[in-house]
């Protein structure tokens, strides 16, 4: 993808992995697999970005070469307040068969969804339903972040009758992220990334620049393709929007699970954030979006090793 003088041949520049490149809808981007969990899981939980932190950990895994010895690198910081779960939703075969909402949520939930409290129709849901999930709803007021929050699903693990024991014991219930993750696991993380507006080819693909007396324009791909075809394919670099899309990462390792902020506070607070408030959550390398943005957090579908908890140390 695009040409370059000095070579009759060359690879394409940009992966297809994720083509067609679309905007997301909203800030924030839900699983829809769980994968498989045992009876009374909870399959997720969501945080915000707050920036990133240095460490020292004491490495755990038996087959890497750094094994006991301390290793120097970057964590990402999410803090993440407690959810509440709002509403039982059932599905049969079909779609949403409906839902059961919990009663006496806080005010700001229906900023995001208006509901009725009701439990009426539960049983006939109950019998209708082939799985049960949980409607959650975040709670950014409690960290002084914002009053609306955002609401999405999460998975429960067990057999219809256990979902349903589960989904009853927790409606209305506040959800702490230390019943969900677990220092020393592994973790996926969906998000959606920074959105850098309308740039040029070179930033999109990473086109090589024209040398000053070769072309016209030095910025953009030598060619929009063959003339037989008499258009121009998607695959061609050109300008347009970058950023703002919705994607997944996996095995994020957990270093530790922070409930004093005084362990990750700085002087000058983090940058676009200010300082943790509230339970934190480490996680080893960097996440994908910009500071404040709600990361979702899922227990990994294939975690490619065994690890366990770490001993850490916050260099500020």
């Amino acid at each position: 993808m695009g040409h370059q003088v000095t070579k009759k041949s060359t690879p394409r520049r940009g992966s297809m992995q994720y083509y067609p490149i679309t905007r997301s809808d909203r800030p924030y981007h839900n699983f829809t697999n769980f994968g498989r969990l045992s009876a009374d899981e909870i399959s997720s939980f969501a945080g915000y970005k707050v920036g990133m932190i240095q460490l020292v950990y004491q490495d755990s895994d038996k087959n890497s070469p750094t094994f006991k010895s301390e290793v120097l690198t970057a964590g990402t910081i999410l803090e993440c307040p407690p959810m509440v779960a709002c509403a039982i939703r059932f599905y049969d075969s079909k779609g949403t068969v409906g839902e059961s909402w919990a009663h006496g949520l806080n005010n700001n939930i229906s900023r995001t969804r208006k509901f009725k409290e009701h439990d009426s129709d539960t049983e006939k849901f109950r019998r209708a339903a082939k799985d049960i999930r949980l409607l959650v709803s975040t709670q950014p007021w409690l960290v002084d972040l914002k009053k609306k929050p955002e609401l999405f699903e999460i998975g429960l693990g067990g057999d219809a009758e256990s979902k349903y024991t589960l989904a009853k014991k927790l409606l209305g219930t506040e959800i702490d992220v230390s019943s969900v993750i677990k220092d020393g696991s592994f973790v996926d993380v969906s998000a959606v990334t920074k959105g850098k507006g309308f740039e040029g080819s070179v930033k999109r693909f990473g086109v090589k620049i024209y040398p000053v007396h070769a072309s016209k324009s030095r910025r953009k791909a030598g060619n929009l393709g063959a003339e037989s075809m008499a258009k121009v394919q998607f695959t061609v670099p050109q300008h347009g929007r970058l950023g703002f899309n919705s994607r997944v990462e996996y095995n994020k390792f957990v270093l530790k699970t922070v409930k004093d902020p005084k362990e990750l506070a700085i002087a000058s607070g983090y940058r676009r954030y200010g300082n943790i408030t509230g339970t934190a959550v480490v996680l080893k390398g960097s996440v994908p979006g910009s500071a404040g943005r709600l990361i979702i957090v899922r227990k990994a579908l294939r975690p490619n090793k065994k690890a366990e908890p770490v001993k850490v140390t916050f260099l500020r």
